[in-house]
């Protein structure tokens, strides 16, 4: 008959045995992230089922607009696993703009229009760009992301030599 210490430590081998194999688990899943070029042009990250592709990488750096500017980000999802719901969002967001108002933001899938005029996020809080996407097994999307720099009747001088800038970023909903 087992006593009481054995019991206990039968119970506490198995809950690190679990937490072992589970943080090995993990480990598989988790993401990576591999550069191509010399220049770092192409970024591509993702998981066991979701791989990310940025045209020119997924940092955005809008400085010294003049109305009128706009930048434009091209970037692709591709699912190899069970379907996936996910939102693109901006990380490490900084937007100096006092009239964030006039930096607007259209965002295309597979060149059809998803939003369309909406502003830009302005605060950390509200850093989504899209309403919660689902990528099926197998299927890829291409985003087109344009950020513009409104050209209006506004006196847009207090926002001369401001800065917007963040990492597109794809949220696992």
């Amino acid at each position: 008959m087992m006593n009481k210490k054995s019991i206990l430590f039968s119970v506490v081998a198995v809950a690190i045995f679990i937490t072992i194999i589970s943080s090995a688990s993990y480990a598989f899943f988790s993401t990576y992230v591999q550069t191509k070029n010399e220049n770092n042009n192409n970024l591509i990250g993702g998981t066991a089922k979701l791989s990310t592709t940025f045209d020119d990488g997924e940092t955005i750096n809008f400085t010294n607009m003049i109305p009128g500017d706009s930048i434009t980000k091209t970037f692709s999802l591709e699912n190899k696993g069970q379907d996936i719901h996910y939102k693109i969002v901006i990380n490490d967001l900084i937007n100096e703009f006092q009239s964030y108002q006039d930096i607007t933001y259209i965002l295309k899938e597979n060149n059809t229009l998803l939003v369309e005029d909406k502003v830009f996020p302005n605060i950390v809080d509200n850093n989504e760009l899209s309403t919660t996407r689902t990528l099926k097994n197998g299927e890829k999307n291409t985003y087109t992301l344009t950020i513009t720099y409104q050209n209006t009747d506004n006196d847009q001088a207090p926002d001369m030599g401001k800065t917007i800038s963040g990492k597109i970023f794809i949220q696992e909903v």
